[in-house]
């Protein structure tokens, strides 16, 4: 049986990008950059309008690692606000606690960051939360729990991981982050079409 991360990188493979962030998979995909099965290197590239949809939701599911189910929850809500659908739906789902603790750099996938949420290594504004999709907001502070930050692996992973992005601001004396602001679209960096997962979410 193949391993999860075989599983992962073959995901990257069939949607051409690295959606995990992770360095093993960028390698596979400079090696092998022909979609996964017998036949992917004659494939043909023409897809249809539909077929671009689709890959774009699967692309953004993947860089978030949320299921369909999920997506549609998050549509949504974006449908109903004021802001642009897609623009709101890649803010509210790069806000996510998961996905913020893995920009500020507490660790190197977004995989890793979940499980260190749901195994309460991190506080919001001090207080334990446990659920990978607690929303954060501007100036909320996003911390190695104290009993953690005696763990060298995590303390490591602080130190290396960093992603400079212009809505994070990092204290590595005190082992947290915080969000400055509600990213614009053009500043969180996924390569995904949003315009086509908003066609396809509105079928």
């Amino acid at each position: 049986m193949p391993g999860k991360s075989t599983i992962k990188h073959k995901v990257c493979r069939a949607l051409g990008i690295n959606v995990i962030g992770s360095p093993s998979a960028a390698l596979t995909l400079s090696r092998r950059p022909n979609r996964p099965g017998q036949h992917g290197a004659s494939r043909q590239s023409k897809i249809s309008p539909f077929g671009l949809q689709l890959r774009e939701t699967q692309k953004l599911k993947a860089f978030y690692g949320i299921s369909s189910k999920q997506l549609r929850r998050y549509y949504d809500k974006a449908a109903r606000g004021r802001i642009q659908t897609n623009v709101a739906l890649v803010q509210t789902l790069e806000t996510r606690l998961d996905n913020m603790a893995y920009r500020m750099g507490f660790s190197g996938t977004l995989r890793a960051a979940r499980q260190m949420v749901v195994h309460c290594h991190i506080t919001v504004n001090g207080k334990k939360v446990n659920k990978p999709g607690y929303q954060i907001k501007p100036s909320d502070i996003v911390q190695l729990r104290d009993k953690s930050q005696n763990i060298d692996r995590y303390k490591d992973w602080f130190n290396f991981f960093e992603q400079k992005l212009a809505y994070v601001q990092r204290d590595t004396k005190k082992f947290s982050g915080t969000l400055v602001q509600i990213p614009d679209r053009e500043e969180i960096p996924i390569d995904v079409e949003d315009h086509l997962v908003v066609e396809y979410m509105a079928r």
